[in-house]
């Protein structure tokens, strides 16, 4: 038997699902997942290679008459379960007939995503989602696995002999947040590299330049290692909270110091 599943398709939200298809693929030949065709380098790279997790990528430029059109056809076959969360409810149904998926015994700790400025008010939509189809926070927090790969640790081995702060800058609206307090403490001490996903924090004349500049617009899964063994963590909600929220609420990351502020509140925050 296989499975389909679709969520909502920002790249956060394929991260958000990352527990889920982690859990679900012990019951079935193989799960697809559908996934924009803009994000498919991307999202290929949150699961292990050899997984029975396929991601299968749609036309983003129609997202509604392009998922329908892949799923509606999967409801002839009854050996495909369908697994829809978040949006597409509203034009699609689940069907869930794989009964050792049904009988299993969940898992339900006492997980809540409140964080720093994330809360149950403006953060409940990853909930929502696992709810959806049958799971539960638990599922999103202990079976996030994003693996590590051969550039995520080369990458990280280039720096790891400083004291590492990793900031996520932009939001995909455009919102920054500003981190003047953290470039004034730390842009001129040799010890430590400011490593931002969206720019070069350094000016082109800095030895650390070249260094930060590798960090710069890569694949999200090429972050992993770097994130595991950062110092400090500053994030403006984005995708890169689907990675380091459930690290850190599992206690799999280094960091002591991890902030993540809403971009509805940037304007309070300097970081």
């Amino acid at each position: 038997m296989d499975a389909y599943l679709v969520s909502n398709n920002g790249l956060g939200d394929n991260l958000f699902m990352n527990g889920y298809l982690n859990f679900i693929k012990q019951f079935y030949k193989n799960v697809y997942f559908l996934c924009k065709v803009k994000y498919y380098e991307n999202v290929k790279l949150f699961f292990d290679k050899n997984s029975n997790i396929i991601c299968l990528p749609f036309d983003e430029t129609d997202e509604y008459n392009e998922i329908y059109k892949i799923i509606s056809n999967k409801y002839n076959d009854l050996n495909n379960d369908i697994f829809i969360a978040g949006i597409h409810k509203k034009y699609l149904k689940s069907r869930i007939t794989n009964r050792e998926f049904l009988n299993t015994k969940l898992i339900n700790k006492i997980y809540k995503i409140d964080y720093s400025t994330l809360n149950s008010n403006n953060y409940n939509f990853i909930e929502t989602f696992y709810k959806d189809i049958k799971l539960n926070l638990t599922y999103f927090f202990e079976y996030f696995d994003l693996p590590s790969n051969d550039i995520s640790k080369k990458l990280y081995n280039q720096v790891s002999n400083y004291y590492l702060v990793f900031i996520q800058y932009k939001s995909s609206d455009n919102k920054n947040l500003n981190i003047s307090n953290l470039k004034n403490k730390y842009i001129n001490d040799d010890n430590v590299l400011l490593i931002s996903n969206d720019i070069n924090l350094y000016s082109s004349d800095s030895k650390k330049y070249h260094l930060a500049q590798k960090f710069v617009l890569e694949k999200v899964a090429f972050y992993i290692d770097l994130i595991k063994n950062c110092d400090e963590i500053y994030l403006i909600d984005s995708c890169f909270t689907g990675i380091v929220l459930p690290l850190l609420k599992t206690n799999r990351l280094k960091a002591e110091i991890v902030d993540i502020i809403h971009r509805d509140q940037i304007n309070k925050y300097i970081i």
